[in-house]
């Protein structure tokens, strides 16, 4: 009997354990997924910031460039790697409380890699006057990863 309750409490942990290697990805604090878009969109470039780390040590600039149509350009950025990793435009100003970003903010998509250039469409009618703060934003845990001033003038 007792053999029965060591190999259920085992098989309970075993299965906790592999939900929790699921859901936390912790093997992406390793791995770097490496992006770049080879060329930068060419046009007026409308306005340019550059990353700061909030939850993780960032570095590289964000651009908004109008090849047409604007778009949010990040150049050589470097940030950890982590778990369904988006790139937002929020209303938050760069400095605010980590819970602002995600109140009023503008999905870009998934963060292509979290080192390299990548360039994302910015949505027609986004208002680049008010949001103008470049996150990359951990969506899992709720919590932003940089961000950076791209204010519209």
């Amino acid at each position: 009997m007792r053999r029965r309750w060591v190999a259920a409490a085992v098989l309970v942990v075993a299965a906790a354990a592999a939900v929790a290697v699921a859901w936390f990805e912790p093997h992406k604090l390793f791995v770097d997924d490496r992006t770049g878009d080879l060329v930068a969109p060419a046009g007026r470039v409308l306005a340019t910031g550059t990353f700061r780390g909030l939850e993780h040590e960032a570095s590289g600039t964000a651009s908004i460039i109008d090849p047409g149509r604007p778009v949010l350009h990040l150049d050589d950025l470097r940030v950890s790697n982590g778990p369904d990793l988006r790139v937002y435009l929020s209303a938050a100003p760069p400095d605010a409380p980590w819970g602002a970003f995600d109140d009023d903010f503008v999905d870009l998509g998934t963060l292509k890699g979290n080192i390299g250039d990548q360039t994302y469409a910015i949505p027609e009618g986004t208002d680049l006057s008010r949001h103008r703060t470049a996150v990359v934003w951990c969506k899992r845990f709720s919590v932003p990863f940089a961000s950076a001033d791209v204010k519209v003038s």
